[in-house]
């Protein structure tokens, strides 16, 4: 069968401080609509694809058309307008070659614009909250939410910071490696690894989380002690 081809896409990661709390932020989650192809069902930060406008506005600039496509897809999916100078790029993530549907996709880093209110799109969207890395895990475990991989490493990672200003510190030094889970399979299990599990060996730059291996289980992905 032959690999699906990558598709460019960003997500954006916007952030604001919790609100009446001395310290803490919340992240923006929507869930997308059961019905879309790609992570139906699933609890991620709004994003999608990079369009053929997107690489024309930019001017052939790839780097500037994934800014571009992330604000875009972030006003299209929750309605807030960011500006693409203020992204900081924290991750780069691929979809396993397994997959039939791929994407090449960049992680930004935002704060919440003063004066604007999130909202769902009610299309790609039906659900939006604001959540704590640590509530959106915990809702995980609990079966409330399904979070993708890539977006549990990023949640785990971000909770690792007490402050707002902590995480945008962080942010501006991490290195962006490029990720690529690998996937396992038998007959009795599917199972997603990271590098850093004894299956996948580690790759420069890469901040090894602490969890490198999730199981599919009743169509969720959870994480598992290797």
């Amino acid at each position: 069968m032959p690999v699906a081809t990558l598709r460019p896409a960003a997500t954006v990661v916007v952030v604001r401080d919790t609100p009446g709390a001395d310290h803490g932020f919340d992240v923006l989650m929507v869930r997308r609509n059961d019905k879309v192809a790609f992570m139906a069902g699933a609890n991620v930060f709004p994003g999608g694809r990079v369009d053929e406008v997107d690489l024309a506005l930019a001017g052939g600039d790839e780097a500037h058309a994934f800014r571009l496509a992330a604000v875009r897809e972030l006003e299209e999916e929750a309605g807030v307008r960011a500006d693409p100078a203020e992204l900081l790029l924290i991750a780069h993530w691929v979809t396993p070659e397994i997959e039939v549907r791929r994407y090449d996709t960049r992680f930004f880093l935002v704060r919440m614009p003063p004066g604007q209110d999130a909202k769902h799109d009610d299309g790609e969207t039906t659900e939006l909250a604001w959540l704590t890395p640590g509530e959106a895990i915990a809702r995980c475990d609990r079966g409330e939410i399904m979070l993708p991989p890539p977006t549990w490493t990023t949640l785990k990672r971000a909770g690792r910071q007490r402050t707002s200003g902590e995480l945008f510190a962080w942010a501006r030094g991490v290195a962006i490696p490029r990720v690529q889970p690998q996937f396992h399979t038998d007959d009795e299990r599917t199972m997603l690894t990271l590098p850093g599990d004894p299956t996948y060996p580690t790759i420069d730059g890469w901040e090894v989380p602490e969890d490198t291996r999730f199981l599919l289980q009743d169509g969720r992905w959870r994480p598992v002690r290797a």
